[in-house]
């Protein structure tokens, strides 16, 4: 049986050294040049005359043994990335065989490293979006929270500003949430506000802002929606809330929902008139005696003005 060639690739420009080598090497090495490095075995990479920019990155794909000048350069080419380095004197079978096992060995812990690295970045980068998410996302609706509303409604009203749009927003409120608290235990309370929240955001479209702004209301903020659009929609989330039923367990239960609604620049000029108003017509609902929709009972007032 012939014995196995080992293949040794080998990144130069000086066809004399791979003669060279080829002859000291003998007919158990095979001397293979190569433009860039040769994936899966240890490679050769002459660095007598100069460094290639991508040294880093070839010494992440496979073990590098740099051919140097002396001593000196040996010590300068380790520290920026090759695993071992040898001599023109020192390409001698037994110490080369000894660079590529000792490459191998430390390639393949940087490997190591490198993953271990990658993996712990992984995982604070997702601790990092939890955290973010358990700051703006409610933890029972997966809607966004009060936080996230405070800081968005603001730009987007100043968005809304600055390129002449209407902005509405839409406060909605469960009118019997209390109720069947005390009746059914709050458990029974948690899953009718998931429902809601399930129910509406499925109706909810690109652009709109969906969030639970305390504990039995949700609110709505709608880039460039009118008024009159706005009340079609809510009417939609109404009826739809009206019409379903939410059976946790046994039971089969019906809530309803008032919607107070308000627009920029028709009602406010700005977030604290806004969020004012809104507040006033969905108080307007609620005394109409819930289960519908009103706007801001001002509007008319300031229609018939203008």
């Amino acid at each position: 049986m012939a014995p196995a060639v080992s293949f040794l690739p080998i990144i130069t420009t000086d066809n004399a050294l791979i003669t060279q080598l080829s002859a000291r090497l003998g007919s158990g090495w095979q001397v293979v040049p190569a433009s860039t490095v040769t994936p899966g075995q240890p490679n050769l990479i002459d660095l007598r005359e100069q460094i290639p920019e991508g040294l880093a990155a070839y010494a992440e794909q496979v073990p590098l043994v740099g051919v140097v000048v002396d001593t000196a350069g040996a010590a300068h080419v380790l520290q920026i990335g090759v695993h071992e380095a040898l001599t023109v004197a020192e390409l001698q079978p037994l110490c080369l065989t000894r660079a590529i096992t000792s490459a191998t060995i430390r390639w393949q812990i940087d490997q190591t490293r490198r993953q271990h690295l990658a993996e712990a970045r992984a995982q604070v980068q997702a601790l990092t979006v939890r955290l973010q998410n358990e700051q703006i996302r409610d933890p029972l609706t997966g809607l966004y929270t009060r936080r996230y509303l405070n800081e968005t409604l603001d730009r987007e009203l100043r968005r809304a500003d600055r390129e002449q749009i209407v902005l509405s927003v839409a406060l909605i409120d469960i009118d019997q949430l209390e109720q069947v608290n005390w009746q059914f235990g709050r458990a029974l309370g948690d899953a009718v506000l998931q429902h809601l929240a399930g129910l509406i955001g499925r109706q909810v479209r690109g652009g709109d802002i969906f969030c639970r702004y305390g504990s039995d209301e949700f609110i709505l903020v709608l880039p460039r929606v009118m008024p009159e659009t706005a009340f079609q929609r809510a009417e939609q989330w109404r009826l739809s809330v009206a019409e379903s039923i939410i059976r946790p367990g046994t039971l089969d239960l019906q809530v309803t929902i008032s919607i107070g609604l308000a627009s920029f620049p028709r009602d406010a000029r700005n977030v604290v008139e806004l969020m004012s108003r809104v507040g006033e017509a969905l108080y307007a609902a609620k005394s109409a005696g819930g289960n519908c929709v009103r706007q801001w009972p001002g509007a008319d007032r300031l229609l018939s003005q203008a």
